[in-house]
């Protein structure tokens, strides 16, 4: 058995063509009935131009740069504790944008339905 890691996984992702991407999304997105998984709340009070933007946001072009970096030299095993938790505030910018972009996505789904 092959172990792969959420850093290899998200690289494969983001090789996906943007509508593949949408499909992962979605499918990751489906309760499945789980009551442990909370419901994924709509975003309320946009427009559909409003949240297409936010579904097509990315993280700035200088953080995306340096998270490229700080993950880089985390492979290597070269981080300070001062630039290891520079990378987990860049992780964590990068979270939320996911965030905010699959609530955009699944709301405009919610739209076109």
């Amino acid at each position: 058995m092959v172990a792969v890691n959420f850093e290899q996984i998200l690289t494969a992702a983001r090789q996906l063509p943007k509508p593949s991407q949408a499909q992962l999304v979605s499918a990751l997105l489906q309760e499945h009935g789980s009551a442990h998984s909370p419901a994924l709340e709509p975003l309320t009070g946009l427009s559909a131009a409003e949240l297409r933007a936010l579904a097509a946001s990315v993280l700035a072009p200088a953080h995306a740069r340096r998270l490229k970096q700080l993950l880089r030299l985390h492979r290597e095993k070269k981080l300070s504790r001062a630039v290891q938790a520079e990378l987990d505030i860049l992780l964590e910018e990068s979270d939320r944008i996911a965030v905010v972009k699959a609530k955009a996505n699944y709301t405009l789904h919610l739209l076109e339905s």
